[in-house]
């Protein structure tokens, strides 16, 4: 059983800072540097000075980002920015976008949920974690014992009994609307206690597959443990939770851009990556949108890359046969991952071919992550990259499939669209 449960959120207070889309960011690990400086200059108590604060040459132990994320969130409480609700509630939260042609409305809630090992089987990962983000997040938690972003959260619930006391939530008013151009976020505070019990109770036999925040589930899981008796309420975490069998969910793919770690020979790589592979050399313009097409066209059935060195060195690469990648995997990788376009490129292409394994930190270093194709080019024609990768997105019932069994993907397998605000609602712990 997993423990889902209200809470007293803290909430900006509008009085104070004005609307809420000033005080709002993307997640920590979507913000570029450009954006951050952009968010600290939109409104002096945008979030982004907590969950993603400047460095400076002159950082200490005792004055660093994260000491001043912990300052900055004390002062923020004392002056009445933030205001804790009296009563525990769930918040509901609904996104509005657009994807591929399509609108689409999802709509979840969030709540405190209790941190638990995985090999319970309660609540299930997809993807392995990077150790440099949880590190970098493990410090934040310790500094400032909050958790100002939520977990990203999936429960199946393919007869909709929790949409509709969500649905019901929110015909009401709601707390703030926040409209960036291509989402509209839209917030609201359940006060309704037999509702908010009904919801929990619902939930409570289901399985919670983690969609987006691995490293930070990790990271507050730890510190439940290493705080148990010293810290109030920190075995709980916040998540946002919503139904992976409505029409609603969105995943994009995550292109990899790589820097070899030898010389990078184009020869050699075509050569190589033939004894697995069929390569189809482009001679069409090379754009993102002709980039996804043929990614579809071809991916049909099969396992199906696109491979850029340059705009005339453009390659689609189709599967000869998906068990080719069994001799390559290692003995605690499950054969069941034969499936997946991220961990035949992941085995074949990244550790066979190029000798990079990104479950190592060297191996890290060498990739770089993109959800804009047209970015992940541009990395390889300014000569910082040699070669981006391109990949068809991970299906929804391949994450459910595969999660569910305990197996996990390769990092950064996915990107569920779109991503959450950071700053809607917090949960400080002893509170």
């Amino acid at each position: 059983m997993i423990e889902v449960i209200p809470f007293n959120g803290l909430l900006y207070n509008l009085e104070i800072v004005g609307s809420l889309d000033e005080v709002t960011a993307p997640p920590y690990d979507v913000i570029s540097p450009d954006q951050q400086e952009a968010l600290y200059q939109k409104n002096p108590h945008n979030v982004v000075r907590l969950i993603l604060g400047k460095e400076s040459d002159q950082d200490s132990d005792t004055d660093n980002r994260y000491t001043r994320s912990a300052k900055v969130f004390e002062d923020w409480i004392n002056e009445g920015v933030l205001k804790r609700d009296d009563e525990p509630g769930l918040y509901l939260y609904s996104q509005e976008y657009e994807f591929e042609g399509e609108k689409f409305c999802r709509i979840g809630f969030f709540a405190r949920v209790k941190t638990e090992d995985f090999n319970e089987g309660n609540i299930c990962p997809h993807e392995f974690t990077l150790a440099k983000a949880k590190t970098d997040r493990t410090k934040l938690l310790n500094a400032c014992h909050a958790n100002f972003s939520p977990i990203f959260g999936l429960y199946s619930d393919p007869e909709g009994d929790i949409d509709s006391f969500l649905r019901e939530g929110v015909k009401s008013k709601p707390l703030a609307v926040i409209d960036d151009n291509k989402v509209v976020h839209k917030l609201w505070r359940l006060n309704d206690s037999e509702s908010n019990q009904k919801i929990c109770d619902l939930i409570r036999d289901k399985k919670i597959y983690i969609a987006d925040g691995h490293h930070r589930y990790e990271t507050a899981l730890a510190f439940a443990k290493d705080n148990e008796d010293k810290v109030v309420d920190s075995a709980h975490v916040m998540m946002f939770l919503t139904n992976m069998d409505s029409d609603s969910m969105s995943i994009f793919p995550i292109h990899r851009v790589v820097k070899s770690p030898t010389p990078f020979n184009h020869e050699k790589f075509l050569e190589q990556v033939s004894e697995y592979f069929d390569v189809i050399p482009w001679n069409t313009e090379v754009s993102g949108a002709e980039i996804k097409s043929r990614l579809q066209e071809f991916g049909k059935g099969r396992i199906t890359f696109c491979a850029y060195m340059g705009k005339d060195q453009t390659y689609t690469l189709t599967a000869h046969d998906p068990k080719n990648i069994l001799p390559l995997l290692d003995k605690n990788e499950p054969t069941d991952l034969q499936v997946l376009d991220v961990m035949q490129l992941h085995a074949i292409i990244f550790r066979e071919v190029l000798g990079i394994d990104t479950r190592d930190t060297a191996g890290q270093q060498c990739v770089s992550y993109k959800v804009n194709s047209e970015e992940a080019m541009a990395m390889v024609d300014v000569g910082d990259y040699d070669i981006a990768f391109f990949i068809n997105p991970t299906q929804i019932d391949e994450v459910r499939r595969l999660a569910g069994m305990g197996i996990r993907l390769p990092q950064k397998a996915t990107f569920f669209y779109p991503k959450l605000l950071s700053g809607l609602v917090i949960n400080k712990f002893g509170e």
